[in-house]
């Protein structure tokens, strides 16, 4: 049944976003400043067509590390220690986000790669709280009643006896009575390993680690995605941003092993009009998922390796890897701010393809998807 069957005047929900088609190792800044600046990410998966599990092993065995599970009053994030330790560590990066909260109806809590404590408060909350939200607030805040506070912790004024940090710390104590609970994760800021976080001694914590989980996919209808080269030197048509939009949404299906990649599959009409977005062969393929708090340079290495193994394997002509973000984060990348609502998309997704005979290029496709309520800069 279709929507306008029950919602005579529906309109879809509009979703925001950016597609990209570059040189993988041309344009390294542009992906790498895609993953960098996009810090709170709860799921990763690598999708690689005609591939065997012992391939996609050798290549991409890799384990993430642990992340935390914690339950804190908020207060016990300027304790003196930790801040110095972990915080405001140049070996480190610490990164936290607040869990079970709910971007448009809640407080949510964050701490981002650039030690940047953020709030996202209600208007009670908020009124409350004492510290001014630096840039007011734009139409989607007025909308829901929030404002945004920030405030840099890697401030080496913001210590203990200075009316900043003392204001701070009272405003927390007393604004935020009950405990959050949120993530964790701290790793390495060159090699992407994980460390263990010591935490004031009033916070609990459960350490999870982020194993990977691999499946076999077999006997599905893969589609050649050979359709999708242009040139580097012009802008890519209407057609095209079709046609790769089709790919992705079969790459979305792969991701959840749904049953209409299956070459036996066929459904009735009244039941799925979905079809592949090209030719297609029957084969095999291994899907690679981690989920957790996974940081930003191990998705890095990952996409390095993918590249690698793209290179190493004749028959492979493209690999795909997908990253979910925090639907409730108060900033997607960097300082682009975004709302939940009916589609709090927070994601991204890259396709890279294989060079074609006497090449060495990997064209890659970048998708990024910023949501119903994408609030542009």
């Amino acid at each position: 049944m279709s929507q306008s069957a029950y919602l005579s005047n529906h309109e879809p929900t509009r979703s925001y976003a950016s597609l990209s088609y570059f040189d993988f190792e041309q344009h390294a800044k542009e992906w790498q400043d895609v993953i960098l600046t996009h810090p709170f990410n709860h799921k990763l998966s690598v999708f690689l067509p005609f591939c065997d599990t012992d391939t996609a092993r050798a290549h991409l065995n890799e384990a993430v590390g642990n992340y935390d599970l914690v339950d804190l009053p908020l207060s016990s994030i300027l304790d003196p220690d930790f801040l110095s330790s972990v915080v405001r560590s140049d070996t480190h990066q610490f990164l936290l986000h607040s869990i079970d909260t709910h971007l448009d109806t809640d407080d949510v809590v964050t701490i981002d790669h650039n030690g940047k404590l953020v709030f996202s408060l209600l208007k009670s909350t908020y009124e409350s709280f004492g510290i001014v939200a630096e840039h007011g607030q734009n139409k989607q805040d007025r909308l829901r009643q929030k404002y945004v506070v920030s405030i840099d912790l890697r401030d080496r004024k913001l210590i203990p006896g200075s009316k900043k940090y003392d204001r701070l710390k009272s405003c927390m104590e007393n604004t935020f009575a009950k405990n959050f609970r949120a993530v964790a994760v701290c790793f390495d800021k060159e090699s992407g390993e994980t460390k263990e976080i010591n935490w004031p001694s009033n916070v609990s914590k459960q350490t999870t680690s982020m194993d990977i989980k691999n499946d076999s996919l077999t006997y599905i209808s893969i589609p050649s995605f050979d359709h999708l080269r242009c040139s580097f030197s012009t802008k890519p048509d209407a057609v095209w941003q079709h046609n790769t939009l089709k790919a992705l949404e079969w790459i979305g299906l792969a991701n959840i092993k749904a049953n209409r990649i299956d070459a036996n599959d066929k459904p009735d009409s009244f039941v799925s009009v979905y079809y592949p977005p090209s030719a297609v062969s029957t084969g095999s393929g291994v899907l690679l998922q981690w989920s957790g708090l996974i940081p930003t340079l191990f998705i890095r290495h990952v996409l390095i390796a993918i590249k690698k193994l793209l290179l190493s394997k004749e028959q492979m002509r493209w690999a795909s890897l997908s990253v979910w973000g925090y639907r409730d984060s108060p900033f997607t990348w960097e300082s682009q701010q975004h709302y939940s609502f009916t589609n709090g998309e927070n994601d991204y997704s890259f396709v890279l393809l294989a060079p074609e005979s006497n090449d060495t290029v990997v064209a890659t496709i970048g998708c990024q998807m910023y949501g119903g309520d994408h609030i542009q800069k």
